[in-house]
């Protein structure tokens, strides 16, 4: 796996036409893993996390995904119980605009979570949201399959695996 740092110094030409994108805004990192790589299956959640599990409850194998909460910090979208059941379903780990809690259990779970905070508060659970749809974070318009790799120095996407 090659770390963020390697990928934009190969691929300067496509920063600047926006087939790598690189996420501006700095992310904080949980879970124990410190470097992912994977296939993007996007959620849109905004303080709701049903469709976080609805999709951390399928196969991840090489997979990570990737949360447009909004940004909000007035609650969290994955916890310990998430993480877990992201580890056991082989999830790579997640890329979450939001909150998480439980930060200590996170750090001692075997994937890699990149989020804007944490929040002591849980997420309402109403079924609101959507799954593999075109989102926005910051900078990023991220599309369902596009390739992610996230490292101690960043978040980003590409069309394909590198």
């Amino acid at each position: 796996m090659k770390l963020t740092a390697d990928i934009c110094d190969e691929n300067e030409d496509e920063i600047d036409d926006g087939s790598v994108q690189v996420l501006s805004m700095p992310m904080n990192m949980y879970g124990s893993r410190k470097h992912i790589s994977g296939q993007v299956v996007t959620v849109k959640a905004f303080e709701d996390n049903s469709f976080v599990r609805k999709t951390l409850e399928e196969d991840g194998e090489n997979r990570i995904l990737v949360v447009d909460g909004g940004g909000s910090r007035r609650c969290a979208l994955m916890g310990g119980n998430l993480a877990v059941l992201a580890k056991e379903n082989r999830w790579q780990g997640a890329i979450i605009f939001g909150c998480v809690r439980d930060s200590v259990e996170l750090m001692d779970t075997d994937i890699g979570i990149w989020a804007v905070g944490t929040s002591p508060v849980k997420s309402n659970k109403a079924n609101v949201g959507s799954v593999n749809k075109n989102i926005k974070i910051d900078n990023c318009s991220i599309k369902p399959g596009l390739f992610c790799v996230a490292d101690s120095d960043g978040v980003i996407f590409l069309k394909q695996a590198q």
